[in-house]
């Protein structure tokens, strides 16, 4: 509907209201579908202020204030761990932000470039809000070796996160302490390495990693998309190999497990490995075995971060700075 009031109109009738605001405590508005000014104040106002509104030319209406209460829509924390809904129905993890608070990855399956990612807090109700869009997925990188360059599966998407949304410090909360995250840079990491992730739920789920540098090229032809180069996660012990996630913590975290304390500052660090992306099964002697799947992230990130679509966020920061951003000088507000 389409506004009645003229510029003229409008004027006085913000004059008026601001009149009334500074007397009373109320709710005033103009609504399309009826053309009326709709005041709300205390009972023992009404008479009052319909008096002042006789000596207008509005039609307007005196209403008994309505319990109400405004959420904004901005200053939503978003931490890695998150929970997300894709524009179509598809729920995964947020993973983190990389450089600075406006650039944020996560797994890359659930969405496509340039659509919009919206965010489902956990906590009982399904509010949908756009944290930002998505600047380029990849489902795979070449990384270059001394010998050559080969495939590996990254699944990744790149978001420029909307500036409503604020990112505080990445932090893991443990029991008693909190780590900051960092992704892992190191030699290769072995297999039967203990790890944990941050599934959907906030909650750790330990493993180990059972294959290293896993491929997979028989996938495609079964209408899959074939791995290179992933991490193959399980659980410690038994005989069959299990994998740590479920349904929806694809994009989940997987950490370094913590070390006792000590003088080493490093203590409070928990590294990154890789990002969850799926759940791997096959049977053997009719046995079902399954494997969480997660791409090497440290090899990912700076092939991601040379894209074209994506270069322009590294803002000439060399590829092997980039990382979680450890946001040690913002404090909680």
């Amino acid at each position: 509907m389409y506004c009645l009031l003229s510029v003229h109109s409008i004027f006085w009738y913000v004059l008026i209201i601001n009149v009334v605001c500074r007397k009373y405590e109320g709710q005033f508005f103009y609504d399309t579908r009826d053309s009326k000014v709709h005041i709300a104040v205390p009972e023992d106002a009404m008479q009052v202020v319909a008096q002042e509104m006789e000596q207008t030319s509005f039609q307007y209406q005196i209403e008994a204030p309505v319990e109400s209460r405004s959420q904004r829509a901005a200053g939503r924390d978003l931490r890695a761990g998150s929970q997300l809904l894709s524009d179509r129905g598809e729920s995964f993890i947020f993973s983190g932000t990389v450089i600075d608070k406006e650039t944020g990855i996560t797994v890359a399956h659930p969405v496509r470039a340039d659509e919009v990612i919206s965010f489902r807090p956990q906590n009982g109700e399904e509010v949908r809000s756009i944290i930002g869009r998505c600047l380029a997925t990849f489902k795979e990188v070449l990384v270059t070796t001394h010998r050559s360059k080969t495939p590996t599966t990254a699944d990744m998407a790149v978001l420029d996160l909307a500036p409503d949304f604020h990112i505080r410090r990445n932090l893991v909360q443990w029991p008693g302490r909190k780590f900051c995250i960092k992704i892992y840079k190191g030699p290769r990491i072995p297999t039967d390495t203990e790890v944990m992730v941050l599934d959907q739920m906030g909650r750790f789920r330990s493993g180990v990693i059972r294959r290293q540098q896993f491929i997979d090229t028989c996938l495609e032809c079964r209408g899959m998309e074939n791995l290179y180069s992933v991490l193959g996660i399980g659980t410690e012990g038994g005989r069959l190999e299990s994998a740590i996630t479920q349904r929806g913590d694809c994009g989940a975290l997987v950490l370094s497990v913590p070390t006792g304390r000590s003088c080493d500052s490093e203590d409070d660090v928990l590294y990154v490995y890789g990002i969850v992306i799926s759940q791997y099964t096959w049977t053997q002697a009719n046995q079902r075995n399954s494997l969480t799947i997660a791409n090497t992230l440290g090899e990912v990130i700076p092939e991601v971060f040379v894209s074209e679509n994506v270069v322009c966020r590294v803002r000439n920061i060399p590829v092997d700075s980039i990382d979680f951003t450890d946001m040690a000088e913002v404090t909680d507000q």
